[in-house]
């Protein structure tokens, strides 16, 4: 069975526990943490401590075309997204930062 959910940015941010840029970040000296491997090339990073709000935002990312990337954080026992999608609260920054 198959269902459909309309999300939009500001509930893709209310689905993930931590988020981070991830690209020039060090986090390949912690490689060994994720299952897989990861790249180390993604824009982004969004951690989910729950199977139901992984499967919802890999469901919205889809819908928007986004390409992601999906790990397991061996340290925290949560997943991980890594992709070049910026939620609203990264754009802010980014604006903020300008």
């Amino acid at each position: 069975m198959k269902i459909q959910i309309d999300l939009k940015a500001a509930d893709f941010e209310q689905l993930w526990i931590n988020s981070m840029e991830w690209m020039n970040n060090d986090w390949q000296k912690q490689a060994d943490r994720f299952d897989p491997s990861p790249l180390f090339s993604w824009g982004f990073a969004y951690w989910f401590d729950n199977y139901a709000a992984l499967k919802m935002a890999e469901g919205f990312l889809s819908s928007l075309g986004k390409n992601y990337a999906t790990h397991s954080d061996e340290n925290t026992g949560d997943w991980l997204i890594l992709t070049n999608y910026a939620s609203p609260c990264h754009l802010r920054k980014k604006l903020v930062n300008a």
